[in-house]
C-alpha cells in the first residue's frame, strides 16, 4: 500500500480538519544560493471537530527562519487579549552589562518593612520594574526590534519568492 495514501486514509479515519495558516507559505528551505534555492512546505496543523468546539479559534502561524533552515510555527488557540499582562522576562545578556550588578544591588538594598515574605516579595516586584526600565535605557525595547529584524526577514523571503519562483519549482 502507498505510504501516503495510508497517511491520507489515517486523516480521514480520524476526521482531522486543516487549519491553513498565515505568513510566509513555506516551512522549510535548504539554505543554498538563489540559483539552487528549494523551499518546501512540510509542515501542515490539522485537528480534529472536538478540538475546534473547544478552542474555536486556534490559528498556526509561519514564522520566519532565522539560524534554521525550519521556520518555527506558533500555535495560538486564544486570540491574544490586547490587556494581556506583561510578564517579567530576565534576559541572560544582562549580566554581562557593567552596570547591572549596581542596578541589583541599589535596587535590593533599599529597605522594605514588614513580614520577610512581604519584604521578598516587594523586592522581586521592585526589581522586575527596576531591570525592565533599565533594559530599555541600555538596550531600547529590544521586542519591538526582534519584531522589526523579522518583518525584515519576511519581506526578503517574499521578495525572494516573488522574484526567483522558476527556482523553486523543483
Amino acid at each position: 500500500m502507498d505510504k501516503s495514501f495510508e497517511f491520507i486514509s489515517v486523516i480521514k479515519a480520524c476526521v482531522l480538519i486543516y487549519l491553513g495558516y498565515t505568513g510566509p507559505p513555506f516551512t522549510w528551505c535548504n539554505q543554498r544560493a538563489v540559483q539552487a534555492r528549494v523551499w518546501k512546505r512540510l509542515d501542515r496543523s490539522m485537528v480534529n471537530d472536538k478540538w475546534l468546539e473547544a478552542m474555536p479559534q486556534t490559528t498556526i502561524e509561519h514564522l520566519s527562519s532565522v539560524g534554521s533552515d525550519h521556520n518555527p510555527l506558533l500555535l495560538e488557540m486564544v486570540r491574544k487579549n490586547e490587556s494581556h499582562i506583561k510578564y517579567f522576562k530576565f534576559l541572560h545578556c544582562w549580566v554581562d552589562n557593567d552596570s547591572f550588578m549596581e542596578t541589583v544591588q541599589k535596587c535590593w538594598d533599599r529597605e522594605v518593612t514588614g513580614k520577610p515574605m512581604w519584604q521578598l516579595h516587594q523586592k522581586m516586584k521592585r526589581l522586575t520594574s527596576t531591570l525592565s526600565n533599565w533594559s530599555k535605557r541600555e538596550y531600547g525595547d529590544i521586542y519591538a526590534k526582534v519584531k522589526e529584524f523579522e518583518e525584515v526577514i519576511r519581506k526578503a523571503e517574499k521578495e525572494l519568492l516573488t522574484n526567483n519562483t522558476e527556482a523553486f519549482k523543483q
